[in-house]
Parts: C-alpha cells; sequence; structure tokens
C-alpha cells in the first residue's frame, strides 16, 4: 500500500509482448529471456512467478527451435532426392517439422497469454515452474 508511485510495473506484461513478437523476430526472444532471468529475483513477488514462468517459456521455445532448425538443417543436407519417392519422403519430413513448429508457436501463445491475463490483475501465478 505504502509503494513509491515511481516504480513502475509495466515490465511483466510487455515481457510476454516481447516474447509473442520473438516468435517472428528470432533475436528479440533473447532479449526478453534475459530481461526475465534478470528481474525474477529482484521483482516483488507477484512478478516474480511471472519471471520465472516467462524465463523458463523462452528457454524451452529456443531449445526447440534450435533442435527443429538443426533437424530441418540435417534433413535438407543427408536426404538424398534423386527420385519422386524419395522426394516424397523429403517433403513429408519437412512438414511433420513444419506441424511441430506450429505446436511450439501455439503452446507458447496460451501460456503469453494466460500470463498477460493474470498480469493485468496482479495475481501471482500458481506454478510458475510448469510447462
Amino acid at each position: 500500500m505504502n509503494e513509491p508511485t515511481t516504480k513502475k510495473t509495466g515490465g511483466v506484461p510487455s515481457n510476454y509482448a516481447i516474447i509473442l513478437a520473438g516468435q517472428f523476430f528470432f533475436p528479440v526472444q533473447i532479449i526478453a529471456m534475459l530481461f526475465a532471468r534478470k528481474r525474477r529475483h529482484e521483482a516483488r513477488e507477484w512478478e516474480k512467478t511471472h519471471y520465472e514462468m516467462q524465463y523458463r517459456t523462452a528457454v524451452v521455445s529456443l531449445i526447440v527451435q534450435a533442435v527443429l532448425f538443426g533437424t530441418g538443417a540435417m534433413l535438407v543436407l543427408l536426404i538424398p532426392r534423386e527420385n519422386y519417392s524419395e522426394i516424397t519422403r523429403f517433403r513429408t519430413l519437412l512438414s511433420l517439422l513444419g506441424s511441430a513448429g506450429y505446436v511450439l508457436i501455439i503452446w507458447l501463445v496460451v501460456r503469453s497469454v494466460r500470463g498477460l491475463f493474470l498480469a493485468g490483475a496482479k495475481a501471482p501465478l500458481a506454478n510458475p515452474a510448469s510447462y
């Protein structure tokens, strides 16, 4: 109740927005992850839970994106495409990788929108360590 009026609380919702934008602009998500990592120990109690979830979400998202990118690069470099059946198999595998990327985006959007609603109410998350 006696909080100074100069302390801003816009960091949590804006970091959710940065994480969402990071899905389309790659380096931006790293900035959001570093910001959440820095702030998760020094913020107010309800903010700490949000920053913890943001950090975990960004790390998992970056790891899965790196795995999907590496797998796609390996497919492009290693699978020979000499006849029609090999080309069809190659396209099928790439479409499965694309679908996995969409699942990751949906997971990230659901977590971020849920976090935005709770941050708007200044409510802490029940279990920020969950995935």
